[in-house]
């Protein structure tokens, strides 16, 4: 039997090895990650909400970048196709990992969808109250105890109903004190530690928190993700998707519209990384018109430029710009 084997992998080494390389060049993973042209998400299919009539043609679209992570195999083809390629630690604010990466972006992703959905009601002159706000750690940029996704509830026996009650808390500290924290964490509830430090004269504890909105509103509208989707480049969109919804206005009118920017609770458009990309996934999926931030306006209009593609880039700074311009247009 031994004889046999030998005698296999004998006759049979360079094939043997080919695979091994084949295997190595598709599946291992490099420091690096690679951002590629995305497409376009129809998010008017999205909204859940009673009695919603979707116009018949037409539709409203978020834009997303494709990014990968590297192998050798990916990292060639971007390298062939000129693609931009950058090292992991870009995307961290520490070593964090790639699962806190991915559960910060899920956040923010939520997040954004909470304040569009402010933005649009108020906008629409519709009801809506906040019930309840949580302070959710998006990232720690030094050992404090905490994670990625805690709920903070409570700083040293205070209950903290927004972000500017714990810096109250922290700011009341001498340097080297601690701070307990009671969070919730995967469901269960924790105390955790965590101790004040001089960072450019302020005192901090190394994190950063974004508040998360619960509403009573009228009407009741909800749009649906998928796992996969995240980030906060979507609020624009998600704000006009759900104007659209509860305004009793047609700001579609038949067109195929894409666009792109995070939303602020003001109404501001902000900058988003990847427009290129983001560019040429709308020019694929055929889109008429593409709503983008301020900040990321030149460098639209010079892809577009660059592949001759038909389609209007139309700068927006508000989200109340947006809402004149598709229904002037």
């Amino acid at each position: 039997m031994k004889t046999k084997i030998k005698n296999f992998f004998k006759e049979n080494y360079k094939f043997i090895l080919f695979i091994i390389l084949i295997a190595v060049f598709f599946n291992i993973k490099l420091p690096y990650y690679i951002m590629a042209p995305g497409g376009s998400i129809n998010i008017t299919d999205r909204v859940l909400m009673d009695d919603y009539q979707k116009d018949k043609e037409g539709s409203l679209n978020m834009l997303y970048v494709a990014e990968y992570e590297a192998t050798p195999a990916s990292m060639l083809l971007a390298k062939l196709k000129n693609w931009e390629i950058d090292k992991n630690e870009e995307r961290q604010i520490t070593d964090e990992s790639v699962s806190d990466i991915e559960k910060r972006n899920k956040i923010m992703r939520d997040n954004s969808l909470d304040i569009a959905t402010l933005v649009a009601y108020t906008e629409a002159g519709k009801k809506i109250t906040i019930t309840e706000e949580k302070n959710i750690v998006i990232a720690t940029t030094m050992d404090n105890g905490l994670e990625v996704g805690d709920v903070i509830v409570e700083a040293d026996g205070k209950k903290c109903k927004n972000i500017d009650e714990i810096k109250e808390v922290i700011s009341s500290k001498e340097v080297d004190d601690y701070i307990e924290f009671k969070v919730i964490r995967d469901n269960d509830e924790k105390n955790i530690k965590s101790r004040v430090v001089l960072d450019n004269n302020t005192k901090v504890i190394g994190v950063v928190i974004i508040t998360e909105y619960d509403y009573d509103k009228e009407p009741e509208v909800d749009i649906k993700f998928k796992d996969s989707e995240s980030g906060s480049s979507g609020g624009l969109m998600l704000a006009l998707t759900i104007y659209n919804a509860i305004s009793g206005e047609d700001i579609i009118k038949g067109r195929n519209i894409a666009g792109t920017g995070t939303i602020s609770v003001d109404g501001t458009v902000g900058e988003i990384d990847g427009i290129k990309y983001k560019i040429m996934g709308a020019a694929e999926d055929n889109m008429d018109i593409v709503l983008v931030p301020e900040d990321n306006y030149e460098e639209a209009i010079r892809t577009k430029n660059t592949y001759n593609y038909d389609m209007e880039i139309v700068m927006v700074k508000t989200f109340r710009e947006a809402i004149n311009y598709l229904n002037e247009s």
